[in-house]
């Protein structure tokens, strides 16, 4: 019965180590999404309580990109489409832009 799958007892058949395979490939990536919504997530938390200046702001959500592509190397593009907002929005939210602050500073002069 030559060309048959090694444990399937069928040609072609999913093996219960393929199945396996892909159940613990699964589970691996399901931890590493968990590791960023938590880097995310505590992130966010140290923006709005812990960080001290807008440059300190920008410098954690850098640290926090490289670490979610530590997680998944592949994916710089979706970190810009689905967190860097949420980041900047409570940078903004705390320091408001940079214009904002450019005529808050000016306003206060005059």
């Amino acid at each position: 019965m030559a060309g048959l799958g090694p444990l399937s007892g069928q040609e072609g058949g999913v093996t219960p180590v393929i199945i396996e395979e892909q159940s613990r490939e699964l589970r691996e990536e399901e931890a590493r999404l968990r590791r960023v919504q938590l880097l995310v997530d505590s992130a966010g938390y140290r923006l709005r309580r812990q960080v001290s200046s807008p440059r300190e702001a920008i410098d954690l959500i850098v640290e926090t990109k490289h670490r979610v592509l530590e997680l998944f190397p592949d994916k710089a593009a979706q970190f810009d489409l689905i967190y860097l907002p949420r980041l900047l929005r409570l940078v903004r939210a705390r320091w408001g832009t940079p214009e904002s602050r450019r005529s808050q500073a000016a306003g206060s002069l005059l």
